[in-house]
């Protein structure tokens, strides 16, 4: 398994718009082959850099490379998307816990 991180960074006033665009590309990825599952995150902090974060699970990095195409890429390619920068990576555990 492999996770999947996008920081954004939105500006305030934004959150409606930003959450519209991501339902649509969210609902095409959570229909592609390896999703597993996903938690959008907001930013308790009103400073916060990033005012969202996506984690999402995928089963494997090739089911998510295969999900990024030519659909994917319409969908990111509306100019609105432009508002909200992204930083993003897949990642990899390296070090894991939890309280007994």
């Amino acid at each position: 398994m492999v996770r999947f991180i996008n920081c954004f960074e939105v500006p305030d006033g934004r959150d409606d718009d930003f959450l519209a665009l991501f339902g649509v590309v969210n609902a095409h990825m959570s229909a592609q082959r390896g999703y597993l599952g996903h938690q959008l995150h907001r930013s308790l902090s009103p400073d916060a850099r990033f005012r969202f974060v996506n984690y999402v699970e995928w089963a494997t990095a090739e089911d998510w490379r295969n999900a990024h195409g030519e659909e994917f890429r319409r969908l990111v390619s509306d100019p609105e998307w432009r508002a909200f920068p992204t930083t993003p990576a897949l990642y990899e555990i390296v070090h894991e816990g939890a309280r007994s």
